[in-house]
């Protein structure tokens, strides 16, 4: 992972779909502990298990959501520009349930988890957003893991 400051933080934030309910001050809160980020083709972005710390927002570059299986990695998703991940784990204060891998160069905003927790504690629609996000996630992982057996 390597780390940019040359982004504008700012305006990723107020164009991204699920902040557009936050008032000025708690994007700015949102931004002040936002950090641009890239990584490379290949590495492993968020790991399935850790401790969720952070929020993404990818801005450019495709990533790939897995989970570990009975018999291996099983791809649940790739997603682009635009993309929240890490959701999950952020909300709902527990560890990763998937593995966000970069498929190509992949830039994106790390938010720290805590002000994202406090923001959406404040703010009911943002948590809305990021809780239908979370349940949207769920259906569609239920539709793709096969049965236990």
């Amino acid at each position: 992972m390597e780390t940019s400051n040359g982004r504008d933080l700012a305006a990723a934030v107020a164009g991204g779909y699920a902040f557009r309910s936050l008032a000025p001050a708690e994007r700015d809160a949102l931004v002040a502990a936002a950090t641009a980020v890239r990584f490379a083709d290949g590495e492993v972005i968020l790991r399935e298990d850790e401790e969720g710390l952070e929020l993404l927002l990818v801005t450019a570059g495709r990533v790939r959501i897995s989970v570990l299986g009975a018999d291996g990695d099983l791809d649940l998703a790739e997603l682009g520009a635009g993309a929240i991940v890490g959701e999950v784990s952020v909300l709902m204060e527990n560890r990763r349930t998937s593995t966000v891998t970069a498929v190509g160069e992949v830039e994106a905003i790390s938010f720290v988890a805590d002000v994202v927790r406090e923001i959406a504690a404040k703010n009911k629609a943002f948590k809305e957003i990021l809780l239908k996000l979370v349940e949207g996630r769920a259906l569609h992982t239920i539709s793709v893991v096969p049965p236990a057996r």
